[in-house]
């Protein structure tokens, strides 16, 4: 289950706080979930009791001479010495020791060198810096903050009136305000960059295909080809894919028809010329990853230091990787720096080398000596590069924009994350009743569902209002009573043609659940045993039905409860009986305007008792109400406009970026397997420059506003995406 986010300045409060043995039982916790293993504890007989010796001291289940060492004490350096020491008393030979500590540690990369030089063993350290920088990374390590650390901070709770510290991380970097920019254009119509990134894909996508083999691929099938490659592509293309593929196969395209399109069977291929001209890029490719290593390799050979060949051709793939690694961290800001052709060494590229080197396994006394050479390879790429290590570094950069426009970025993930663990959400009787018509569907199908569910355990506060409870209940006696009157004596199961014709959503769910056999025993064969699954059918038409259905809500999407007269705490009376006579005229009834007004002015309501600032946060809003019910918006123009604000979130953005988002772990996870990959260059050669570059202008205009004024423009774009009914999200599976 995920957890909300958690501030950065509360871990370091709590870091500060924690006792010894808190602490151990943290980095275990901790460890565990971000590096994606599992630790062993040491002690008893067949390790000499180095338990005893070394609180907090485990191996690494899967890499044995590989060990973990958390500790408070404030001598890392006698603490890693003596860890080392004991392990090698008790049989053990240790090939990497890391360190987890609370503290700050100044200068860390010159204390692992020193001591890895020393001990001849790799050293990492990992302070309360590093902790707190990726303690929002996994559902595991915010877990491990709240069951283990939480505690400390509670007494901040009443010390202030601040609902929140803000995170200016996102502010400092324009990772998350060019997205959110190239969001708001793309939902405005401008879709020149989302159709580059889906014919890029596309391409890659049909791969291998060849008419003459039988080799045929249907849209369906690309689309499950680039999602094992890329998953998040789906929630971004999949609505495009088959479009752009029929676009890409017109012989009037612009450049050629670059996709063969079979139409009676709904299959395609690439030509015989694309797949030449592929076969060929692919090859360079290729060719280009040896030039570029070969390079490199020269390049360490003449760092001037004495340099071993075996040595420098180890710094070769360390600085290979190393760039790759920029590219996974800092991609945007990267891309922007070689554009601009300055010259000179990327600020944190010497931030590279050590996950480099761990990533190609550079060990003990070696390492230092390999690091050396590596970095001056990476910092004569970056200084004088040649003609092929631009070629590379281009394709990189476009690879990384694909991966970008794609929400596949680890800052973007915990972005949202944040944002929406600090959600206020009214959820509408409309998504509420989706939901439960969702009941028999496979659970990945279950979009609505989903949605409400994982907004819940990301942080949000999704409430359940009284009024929504009753429209709900009203639904559920307008199909019980349809049923009876209309359905009761007709012979199921009725043909799709009909049951579209019904008029509401819950009995159509049950119509089509009854028609589908390939559900077996959890086909609904009665209208009784459909209705069981919200509320006793005996009690749907009595006082307390409404009551179980509420607990039913309650416990299926993990709602909060606030009833009638908590919202009319939050208003004017007088105000929404106003507003609901001038809704009226398109409600059914008065007692629906009625529900809608209150909803309305409630947000506003609790958004004054919460002292929300809008345009305080890079965030925006944080109270909506999450509804597709549309219909009222034009009757609340002037509400919006004495409110400085809109009120109604759309669903398919908490669905896209929320409920659909990667974890930020399995986006560096995608980051790591791409980029060292043949696939990570062939992607770049396929995305146009001219989109490529109003990426990196749209970088540059980022850069030149100050923090101050970006959190602004940010904040504004944030609410406008959140409420812009305007127009749908491609790949939207919301309802």
């Amino acid at each position: 289950m995920s957890t909300a986010a958690v501030s950065p300045e509360l871990v370091r409060v709590a870091l500060g706080a924690a006792s010894g043995t808190v602490f151990e039982t943290f980095a275990n916790a901790y460890f565990a979930p971000l590096f994606g293993t599992s630790f062993v504890p040491l002690g008893g007989v067949a390790d000499g009791g180095a338990d005893a010796w070394d609180g907090g001291l485990f191996a690494d289940e899967q890499r044995s001479d590989v060990f973990y060492q958390s500790s408070i004490e404030k001598d890392h350096r006698g603490k890693i010495r003596r860890t080392a020491k004991r392990l090698g008393e008790v049989g053990r030979t240790p090939r990497q020791i890391v360190l987890l500590t609370p503290h700050h540690v100044r200068y860390i990369d010159r204390e692992e060198a020193d001591l890895t030089q020393e001990l001849d063993i790799t050293i990492r350290i990992r302070d309360g810096g590093f902790i707190t920088a990726h303690i929002n990374d996994t559902d595991g390590t915010r877990a491990a903050f709240e069951h283990h650390l939480r505690h400390y901070t509670d007494y901040l709770r009443v010390l202030g009136s601040s609902r929140r510290i803000p995170e200016s991380a996102h502010v400092k970097s324009p990772a998350a305000y060019v997205f959110l920019a190239q969001e708001v254009e793309r939902r405005s119509g401008h879709q020149s960059l989302v159709d580059a990134v889906t014919d890029a894909l596309a391409l890659w996508g049909l791969e291998g295909t060849d008419p003459d083999a039988g080799i045929l691929r249907t849209a369906p099938e690309v689309m499950a080809r680039i999602t094992e490659a890329i998953p998040t592509a789906a929630s971004i293309i999949e609505g495009r894919l088959e479009p752009r593929l029929v676009a890409m196969s017109r012989k009037d395209r612009p450049g050629g028809r670059a996709v063969r399109r079979y139409v009676k069977s709904g299959e395609y291929c690439l030509p015989w010329e694309t797949r030449e001209s592929l076969l060929e890029e692919n090859a360079n490719d290729a060719a280009l990853v040896e030039t570029v290593l070969e390079g490199l390799e020269d390049r360490a050979l003449h760092s001037g230091q004495e340099v071993a060949p075996a040595t420098a051709k180890l710094a070769s793939r360390v600085a290979l990787r190393a760039l790759q690694y920029i590219f996974e961290t800092e991609g945007l800001e990267f891309a922007r720096f070689l554009e601009a052709d300055v010259g000179g060494t990327y600020p944190t590229a010497a931030d590279s080398i050590a996950p480099a080197l761990d990533a190609v396994r550079v060990d003990g006394r070696v390492r230092a000596e390999v690091a050396d050479a590596a970095f001056a390879a990476v910092r004569g790429v970056l200084y004088s590069s040649s003609e092929s290590e631009r070629s590379y570094l281009n394709k990189l950069a476009k690879t990384y924009a694909i991966m970008f426009t794609l929400n596949t970025e680890p800052r973007l993930v915990r972005f949202f994350q944040e944002m929406t663990s600090d959600f206020r959400l009214y959820v509408g009787s409309d998504q509420l009743i989706l939901a439960m018509s969702e009941s028999y569907l496979e659970p990945g199908d279950r979009s609505t569902t989903n949605m409400l569910r994982i907004a819940a355990e990301i942080g949000a506060k999704v409430i359940l209002t009284e009024s929504a409870v009753e429209e709900v209940v009203s639904h559920l006696r307008a199909c019980d009573l349809e049923y009876q009157n209309h359905l009761s004596r007709v012979s199921l199961p009725l043909g799709y043609e009909f049951i579209r014709e019904v008029p509401h959503i819950l009995l159509r769910a049950y119509l089509y659940a009854n028609a589908n056999f390939d559900l077996g025993a959890r086909r609904p064969k009665a209208w009784n045993a459909f209705l069981n699954g919200f509320c006793s059918p005996e009690t749907v038409h009595r006082s307390v039905g409404q009551e179980d259905i509420r607990s039913y809500l309650q416990n299926a999407f993990g709602l909060e409860y606030e009833s009638e007269a908590d919202l009319l705490a939050l208003v004017d009376e007088e105000a929404v009986e106003l507003l609901a006579m001038a809704l009226q005229e398109h409600k059914k009834t008065y007692r629906l305007a009625y529900n809608d007004a209150l909803v309305a002015l409630a947000v506003y309501g609790r958004r004054n008792r919460r002292r929300e600032r809008s345009l305080n946060s890079e965030f925006g809003w944080s109270t909506w109400w999450l509804t597709g019910e549309t219909r009222i918006l034009q009757f609340t123009r002037d509400v919006v406009r004495q409110n400085g604000g809109r009120y109604m979130m759309r669903p398919d953005f908490l669905l896209n970026y929320a409920a659909l988002a990667p974890s930020a772990a399995g986006v560096r996870e995608a980051f790591a397997g791409l980029f060292p990959s043949i696939l990570g260059v062939h992607l770049g050669g396929r995305m146009p420059s001219g989109e490529f570059h109003k990426l990196i202008d749209k970088v540059e205009a980022a850069e030149r506003l100050e923090p101050a004024r970006r959190a602004v423009e940010m904040a504004k774009l944030s609410d406008k995406l959140k409420s812009d009914f305007g127009r749908s999200y491609a790949g939207t599976r919301v309802g």
